[in-house]
């Protein structure tokens, strides 16, 4: 169960790093803080593959975490059901396509190394997709 504890431990130190914020800017109590978190994995490569064709002009929030040993990729896509999610890997992208009769998704993510399509494991609860691959074992190209 280690890739779940390396997952945990990564919203670990993110909440760490976000109370630190809260408290440097003095916030009231009674006030709602919305703060949006991005992680580029490899911060020189240009992640431009993600596209948004949902009817309602809705951003589908997509976040990438890279392992030893794998790549997680979790995407919010609320309001749909498992039967309505496609997932389409070519190794180095997923397209994620979700359908009901009240929105359409569609979202090509371009993986930040290589990855084994057999072997994923999903999961989706509470519109949280949670697609969990493998690193290739094939010489991957550095970020």
């Amino acid at each position: 169960m280690k890739k779940r504890n390396d997952f945990d431990e990564l919203l670990r130190q993110l909440e760490e790093a976000l109370e630190g914020i809260i408290n440097e800017i003095e916030i009231p109590q009674d006030r709602p803080v919305s703060i949006d978190v991005s992680i580029n994995m490899c911060p020189y490569m240009v992640f431009d593959g993600v596209q948004d064709l949902t009817r309602s002009g809705e951003k589908t929030q997509v976040d990438i975490l890279e392992t030893e040993k794998s790549v997680h990729v979790v995407a919010g896509i609320p309001g749909m059901e498992q039967e309505d999610i496609e997932l389409n890997c070519t190794g180095w992208g997923l397209e994620i396509t979700a359908s009901n009769p009240v929105k359409t998704v569609k979202e090509i993510v371009q993986l930040p190394v290589r990855v084994n399509k057999t072997g994923m494991k999903t999961t989706y609860r509470n519109g949280i997709l949670e697609v969990v691959f493998n690193k290739s074992k094939r010489k991957a190209q550095e970020c």
